[in-house]
């Protein structure tokens, strides 16, 4: 069994070994100290937020500090900015939904016409940082060699599909990306090894293409159930490897190794918390809400932002050798991403 790809990527990318907690915390804490300085100095929003708190001088005082969360998005979002609008690349922007309501994504051409709407923001930067983490997440189902079918939405530039397809064809493999018919013909047509894409999209495409091998299945944006593997897997023969991961976080957050117990965080990226309903951290294995805080994000930094997704961490050992931290249960809030 292979380790996870993010082990290596992290030891080349920051000198941290894996199995090295202690530096991988102190690297963590140093950036949560500089992003601290840097989004008070730069945000308006988190200078009112931090106006009586110092820079953290542990993890364990970190996890003191107020929480935010997607109110604070949509009633104080420009604030939030750490950078000049001209050095945003991209802007999601999203319906704030009333209660029942269902969440709508919109462009930023569109915008305008979106009541309540919560923008989030990129710079080219950041935008290059979900694509490194993208080419070393999918270095562990996938190689140069390899033939990709994409169905996420990839016709935006820089939309999760169009970042996807690019981080593979820097890995070397050939990429397909088509909708939900079409990707049932090219399966039936060409031989395929890896299929990304949306839970909804994997099922109904395996539906159609029952029999066809597929060696490995990345699925994102939506919660996976243990009898959507089974179809999955029964349809395509296939290994299958969940990703969790919303705009906020970059896209990318954290995604499955060999072993499938559970999802491999990017920890050089995130510092990612469970906690409470007063925003005070559990204990792994304890049930809670999942909060991240970006540690290398310049535009719009997000620090213990509350995602409303229950979750389950842990730190232990996983069976396939790394000391990242995994995700280990996940219930993804619908929020149409």
């Amino acid at each position: 069994m292979k380790r996870t790809s993010l082990d290596q990527w992290i030891n080349d990318k920051h000198g941290i070994a894996a199995d090295d907690r202690q530096a991988m915390e102190s690297y963590q804490l140093s950036r949560i100290r500089a992003l601290f300085e840097y989004a008070k100095v730069h945000s308006p929003f988190y200078r009112r937020l931090y106006e009586e708190y110092g820079a953290p001088e542990s993890l364990e005082a970190f996890c003191l500090f107020p929480t935010i969360d997607a109110h604070d998005l949509v009633l104080h979002g420009p604030s939030m900015l750490c950078v000049k609008q001209s050095e945003i690349s991209r802007i999601v922007t999203f319906q704030f939904p009333q209660q029942g309501e269902p969440v709508g994504l919109t462009t930023l051409q569109t915008s305008g016409t979106v009541e309540s709407p919560k923008r989030i923001y990129f710079t080219r930067e950041d935008i290059e940082l979900t694509l490194d983490f993208f080419v070393h997440g999918m270095k562990t189902m996938c190689g140069p060699s390899d033939r990709a079918l994409i169905l996420f939405p990839a016709k935006t530039p820089d939309s999760v599909g169009a970042l996807l397809s690019e981080a593979l064809i820097r890995l070397g493999l050939t990429v397909h990306c088509e909708d939900d018919e079409k990707a049932a013909a090219l399966l039936r047509d060409k031989s395929v090894d890896v299929v990304c894409g949306p839970r909804s999209s994997l099922l109904a495409v395996s539906k159609q293409t029952k029999g066809i091998n597929v060696r490995a299945v990345l699925s994102s944006s939506e919660s996976l159930s243990a009898d959507d593997r089974n179809m999955l897997e029964s349809a395509w023969k296939c290994d299958i490897f969940d990703h969790y991961g919303m705009t906020e976080t970059g896209l990318g957050g954290a995604v499955e190794c060999e072993a499938h117990q559970g999802m491999h965080i990017r920890e050089n990226d995130l510092y990612v918390e469970v906690v409470d309903a007063d925003g005070h951290k559990v204990a792994d294995g304890d049930i809670g809400e999942l909060a991240v805080t970006t540690l290398t994000r310049r535009g719009m930094p997000f620090i213990r932002y509350r995602t409303g997704d229950e979750a389950i961490l842990t730190g232990e050992r996983c069976p396939c050798g790394s000391l990242l931290r995994r995700i280990l249960y996940i219930k993804r809030k619908d929020r149409g991403v």
